[in-house]
């Protein structure tokens, strides 16, 4: 008989408090161990994806060919993040370890990140170099981050998803500052350097601050390969729910990504600053700011009056006001304001996506799977994001101005937005 393990964790000793589904109430230490690593992580992917890979980029291939060969490394590190997050989620489900099913997974892709993170920082010209250290980020990473994620899950309860959720937004906006802070500071090397002890520090913290049980006494069934690959799905029949989540945080992780990718060519081509990393980084910070005003606030609200869709509505329709003011902004105010208008917006969407999602989980012992799935559509948003860039902007760029192909990217973008925030309306399990 398959043995039913239960897993808990804890910062602290004595008597929890346990809610209606028999896991531990979480403690504020408890919620800030366990987003850490989320913290770090989000550190390193600010920094990487808003001004250390385009400034690379345009560093070793010149200007002309900048915006195509990020599109590529955008599309190809996206592409293998989108396999690797359900794979490596339901490895880790079938994971018999002391440490427990998922801190194993989290440690190894911790330590390769950190070695793709060096190849980047020592790649000088070599731009093979450059791409293979970027590559071997996102493979590790999201290795990492498959089984970090089942974590949630695993133990938080669901009258505390949205707290939960709105910790791990709160990470993720509080990450915005420092990883667009680095970069403006420090070269190459030193920052691939800092980001790689800010990785390692946020693992050392969640590893050891979370308390998973031994998991050498779950049973496993062997399977074969085909078995395998069924298992990896989950049916849009039996589970429509599941899918129309998916389906709107692509729509909204298109529209993220493109604003994150190409926030710096936009401010370089568009608006015409010759150094745009002290303005991207103003813009980080009032973006942090408006954030940190209603993430929190926002998941608090989730729980109590279970209303997630409605603030999912209204986070996405305020990002797309601000990618539609782009398209027609001409003032360095008006767009430093939108910086603050779209954090509030995505503090609100973050808030509740995470627990919007897990209120949508098909039951049972598979929530490594399920969550690496669900996370695809991020790394499809990242994938669809670059390929769909590079095919408004090179034709565009031969007919108009680059400066002018941006705004028409950016109108593109306002439409993802507006599509993810109606769509949610499909989903009926989750008010």
């Amino acid at each position: 008989m398959r043995c039913q393990i239960k897993l808990w964790y804890t910062l602290e000793k004595g008597p929890r408090k346990v809610m209606e589904n028999g896991k531990p109430r979480l403690s504020l230490m408890q919620n800030l161990a366990l987003s850490f690593y989320w913290l770090a992580s989000n550190i390193q992917w600010t920094a990487l994806i808003i001004i250390v890979v385009p400034r690379a980029v345009l560093f070793i291939v010149g200007r002309n060919s900048s915006t195509g060969i990020l599109s590529a490394l955008v599309f190809s590190g996206s592409l293998i993040a989108t396999f690797v997050q359900p794979w490596a989620g339901w490895v880790s489900d079938r994971v018999r370890h002391a440490w427990g099913r998922r801190r194993p997974y989290i440690m190894w892709g911790t330590f390769g990140n950190v070695l793709g993170l060096l190849i980047m920082g020592y790649s000088g010209h070599s731009l093979y170099f450059f791409a293979l250290g970027y590559l071997m980020v996102q493979f590790f990473s999201n290795l990492a981050q498959a089984a970090y994620q089942a974590l949630i899950p695993d133990l938080v309860s669901e009258e505390q998803r949205g707290l939960a959720s709105g910790w791990m937004g709160f990470m993720t906006q509080f990450a915005i500052i420092f990883g667009a802070l680095v970069p403006n500071y420090f070269g190459d090397k030193s920052v691939s350097w800092i980001l790689a002890i800010i990785l390692l520090l946020g693992w050392a913290i969640t590893q050891w601050g979370v308390h998973e049980q031994d998991s050498r006494n779950l049973s496993v069934e062997p399977v074969t390969l085909t078995q395998g690959l069924r298992q990896l799905w989950i049916s849009p029949r039996r589970y429509p729910d599941f899918w129309w989540v998916f389906a709107t945080r692509l729509m909204v992780m298109l529209g993220f990504a493109t604003l994150e990718n190409y926030l710096f060519y936009y401010l370089k081509f568009t608006v015409g600053l010759k150094s745009p990393e002290s303005t991207v980084f103003r813009i980080l910070v009032l973006l942090t700011l408006g954030s940190l005003i209603s993430v929190l606030t926002a998941g608090w609200i989730s729980d109590r009056v279970h209303k997630r869709k409605i603030l999912v509505f209204t986070g996405g329709l305020l990002m797309g006001a601000t990618a539609l003011t782009f398209v027609f902004a001409h003032n360095m105010l008006l767009i430093l304001s939108m910086g603050l208008v779209f954090g509030v917006g995505y503090g609100i969407y973050l808030s509740t996506d995470w627990a919007l999602a897990v209120d949508v989980l098909p039951p049972g012992p598979t929530q490594g799977r399920s969550m690496g799935l669900w996370q695809a559509s991020f790394n499809l948003g990242q994938v669809g994001a670059g390929f769909i860039a590079g095919l408004v902007i090179a034709p565009l760029s031969h007919v108009v101005s680059l400066g002018e192909a941006y705004r028409i990217l950016f109108l593109v973008t306002f439409l993802y937005f507006a599509a993810g925030s109606v769509l949610i309306y499909r989903v009926r399990q989750s008010t």
